[in-house]
Parts: structure tokens; sequence; C-alpha cells
């Protein structure tokens, strides 16, 4: 649990102090970046957050111009969240984000580092 809570603390300051978002903010972002515009609620399900918590998301990343509602084409009771401009804003802040975390690990020898994958496997096959 240690390691779990200071990885954690990590990387939300990585990602303010790297890519100049949240975690949150900055997942929402790559998530419309990389699949285009989703529902609310699909948002919620990825990003495993309740609706409300992706409602204050949009609501302030639409304040500061970064996305957009939009109604759904065919059933105008959902509403659609779609970023705004050409997202190389968000690809260089997650470029960036990603290149903190590689840097946490640039350290490690050659066979720290393939340990180290084996075991990261392993505990995603189990998840």
């Amino acid at each position: 649990m240690h390691f779990v809570k200071a990885f954690d603390g990590w990387v939300r300051r990585a990602s303010v102090a790297q890519a100049g978002e949240s975690v949150p903010r900055l997942q929402l972002l790559y998530e419309l970046h990389c699949n285009g515009p989703r529902k609310m609620a699909d948002l919620a399900d990825t990003l495993g957050v309740t609706p409300r918590a992706v409602t204050t998301l949009v609501d302030a990343l639409e304040g500061e111009d970064l996305v957009k509602r939009r109604a759904h084409p065919t059933d105008r009771r959902i509403t659609m969240i779609d970023i705004t401009g050409d997202g190389s804003k968000v690809e260089q802040q997650f470029a960036a984000f990603q290149q903190s975390v590689l840097d946490l690990f640039a350290d490690l020898d050659e066979a720290d580092a393939a340990a180290m994958q084996r075991v990261f496997q392993a505990v995603l096959k189990r998840m």
C-alpha cells in the first residue's frame, strides 16, 4: 500500500508539473482526443468516475474553451462532449506526462527494467 499511495501522489504532482493538468482532466482530454466525441455517461464509465464528476470536469474545461457540449446527432436527449481545436495541446501535455513517467524509471539497469516489466505484466493479468 505504501508504494501505491506514493506512486499515486507522484502521478498527481507530475501531471500538473509536466502536463499542466490534473490527472482526471488530462484523462478526459486525452480520451476525447483519441476517441472523438463521447456521451457524458460513456466518459464517466471510461474514466471510472461518477457522472457528476464528469459534469464538473466538463464545466471547467468548457469554461477554458478546451471542450464543448453539443446535442447528439440523432437523440437530442443525449449530450455529446467534444474537444475543441486540433488537439495538439493535449498531445503535447500527454507526451510531457509520459516522459516524466519514463524519467522516473530511466536509471534502472536492463535486468531490473526487464524484471519490473515481467512483474507488471503478471499483476496486470491478475487484475
